[in-house]
């Protein structure tokens, strides 16, 4: 297969797991740096590059844009315009053509090479287990909070010397020099957030001032701590091969987040930023023969290219946004939705299911046990006629936004009187509870917090017949009925909030009645591992109700399922198959033994997809890129990653 990837520019993460942190890179042009809890990249100038000994100008890889001729900052001192302006200088660099730069993107590694150059970071991960038992070592290894880094080059056919740099310019913080600190450091820091640091060595150099490309005024340490530009100049010698390690760290002590008072786990294991950064370098090969691993992983995959270069950005991005903290002396999970930064966003949650299972299975426990203690709450139902009902137990769409945790039972997303964004998704978050619950104790063989759980799971089985239809006789599987919580003019939605009705609306919609098939399947999975058999068969038949439904929604003529079982929809769904992504991945009974109804209604899906990936349905008749719904053109890559996997 021919690679379609892109050109070397594009941001990605470089991320400590846990910290919510980030040392962005990568957009030619488009700066970057250090991040504490942004909603985008930081906007520093990031400075690496070579120049040979004598030379004044530096050659730099194409993340930045410095001006072609620094501007002389002293008369922001004195009120004029110094005589020794550099504007009739020529631009001290040039910026290397990113065509002349190759790019590799690892599970856990991000390099670049120009030539002889190579600038290299990596953020390392493992399979790691409860924090609750950390000891002091595991603790420093596993929630350090930095990057750690590279700067090579191979100078050994060279005649003269090269030298380095590493560096941030146009900064907003007042950087100063480690070594006033700590000694061994060479390096610099913003107050006690972040920084970077190598050991202290004659052939490293520590440079501070108005720029870094142009003459400024010198202190006693060859420094201007006035200056916002800093870095690091290293040597290599002619014939010599040398690479250079760097930390960089992030510390971010006391509070963070506010409605439940969380600070950072890593602040139990780390005094301050100058402890991070030496365990950073005290430990960069370990940490660098772990990134290698994760990358040889990735590389033995039997993924093509493309699909390796997604799978490698999504986990960068991911660890970006995971905050790990500690309230009362209990961990506290969070991952931030990105951009907007909402916490433990639950639909979320349950896509992000299978990797924290292979990596961190405990962080899906801690997010659940935090939904019922603090985000669950019972409410009353009503349809579009009028009629009014009890309801029952869901969950709240997220847990706040912004380092703020919303009050009990509510999110920071969901309003009333809404029928699209933004309104409530009591029903899919319901579902998500069970689907997640159960996926993690049949994966883990964590029957100890089933059983603990086994009130909740009974209320949660109560919600959803509940939902269906307070009238026993008149239930039939599918989830139609919406919480008051939307207000009378409200309708629930689902989590493909930007899309149109036919995946926006939950009530009667095909993609989260299957879903709820599977998490009825997964209900009589836990009651028969809980030994309640009475439990067990009471969701295998509502199972079996809600498959005889769906059979009955067919449409022998066009082959296909309708998108919603209401107002004659024509729309076609590729997340039909969504849900039984669970079952598969389990390889649930359910599959392995189908029911005639089963068997049946996954041969009536199999042909639903084959009938609607077509070009002008739901294939895009330019690309043959994969629409979810044949009416709308938004999408989310990680839904169709699911669904494909289906």
């Amino acid at each position: 297969m021919s690679s379609s990837l892109p050109p070397p520019s594009y941001h990605s993460h470089h991320a400590p797991f846990g910290a919510f942190a980030s040392f962005t890179l990568g957009l030619n042009g488009g700066g970057g740096g250090f991040g504490q809890s942004l909603r985008g990249p930081a906007t520093q100038q990031v400075y690496v590059g070579c120049r040979r000994a004598g030379q004044d100008s530096w050659s730099l890889l194409p993340f930045s844009s410095p001006p072609a001729a620094p501007a002389d900052a002293a008369h922001a001192y004195t009120g004029e315009e110094a005589e020794t302006s550099v504007t009739s200088r020529p631009a001290p660099f040039r910026v290397i053509d990113a065509g002349e730069v190759q790019r590799s993107l690892g599970l856990a590694s991000d390099t670049w090479t120009h030539g002889d150059l190579v600038f290299r970071l990596l953020t390392p991960f493992e399979r790691t287990e409860d924090p609750v038992g950390f000891d002091a070592a595991t603790g420093r290894r596993v929630l350090a909070p930095l990057v750690s880094a590279e700067l090579a080059f191979d100078n050994t056919s060279g005649a003269d010397d090269v030298e380095l740099l590493f560096g941030l310019g146009q900064t907003e913080r007042a950087w100063r020099p480690l070594g006033d600190s700590d000694p061994s450091l060479a390096g610099f820091a913003g107050g006690p957030a972040a920084g970077f640091a190598t050991p202290a060595a004659g052939e490293v150099r520590p440079v501070q001032g108005f720029t870094l490309f142009a003459p400024t005024p010198l202190d006693h340490r060859g420094l201007h701590q006035l200056g916002a530009e800093c870095g690091l100049v290293f040597r290599v010698r002619a014939g010599e091969h040398r690479t250079f390690p760097l930390a960089l760290g992030f510390y971010q002590a006391g509070p963070v987040c506010t409605g439940l008072v969380a600070e950072f786990l890593y602040t139990r294991y780390f005094t301050d930023l100058e402890d991070v950064l030496q365990h950073g370098l005290a430990t960069h090969d370990e940490r660098a023969a772990m990134a290698a691993t994760r990358d040889a992983e990735l590389a033995a995959s039997a993924l093509d290219e493309d699909r390796r270069f997604l799978i490698a950005q999504a986990v960068h991005s991911y660890f970006g946004s995971t905050q790990l903290m500690v309230r009362e002396d209990r961990p506290l999970w969070i991952v931030n939705e990105g951009e907007y930064r909402m916490m433990n966003t639950f639909d979320l949650t349950v896509d992000h299911l299978f990797f924290e299972l292979a990596w961190h299975p405990w962080a899906v426990r801690h997010a659940l046990d935090l939904f019922v203690e603090h985000y669950s709450y019972h409410d009353s139902l009503h349809r579009p006629d009028g009629r009014t009902a009890p309801g029952g137990l869901s969950f709240t769409h997220d847990m706040g936004v912004m380092c703020h945790f919303s009050p009990p039972g509510h999110s920071s997303y969901e309003c009333t009187n809404l029928a699209g964004c933004f309104s409530h998704m009591t029903m899919e978050q319901l579902v998500n509870w069970v689907l997640c619950a159960v996926t993690y104790a049949a994966d883990t063989d964590d029957e100890t917090w089933l059983s603990a759980r086994r009130s909740t799971l009974d209320a949660c089985a109560a919600s959803l017949r509940q939902r269906d239809d307070p009238d026993p006789v008149q239930r039939d599987g599918i989830l139609k009925w919406d919480s008051d919580r939307c207000g009378p003019r409200g309708r629930e939605i689902t989590t493909y909030d930007s899309l149109d009705v036919s995946l926006g609306q939950a009530a009667n919609n095909l993609y989260l009645a299957v879903k709820t098939l599977a998490a009825w399947h997964l209900l009589a999975r836990a009651y028969a591992r809980l030994g309640d058999p009475g439990a067990a068969a009471a969701a295998r038949a509502h199972a079996e109700l809600l498959t005889t439904t769906l059979n009955a929604k067919w449409e022998p003529n066009s082959g296909c399922f309708p998108a919603v079982f209401e107002a004659g929809n024509r729309a076609r769904l590729i997340p039909a198959v969504e849900g039984l992504v669970f079952l598969t991945y389990l390889d649930d009974d359910a599959l392995r033994q189908p029911s005639p109804a089963l068997t049946q209604l996954l041969q009536r899906l199999e042909t639903h997809l084959t009938r609607i990936l077509q070009p002008g349905r739901c294939l895009d008749a330019q690309t043959g890129a994969w629409k979810l719904s044949s009416t709308s053109t938004n999408t989310w890559f990680r839904k169709i990653a699911l669904c494909r996997h289906v």
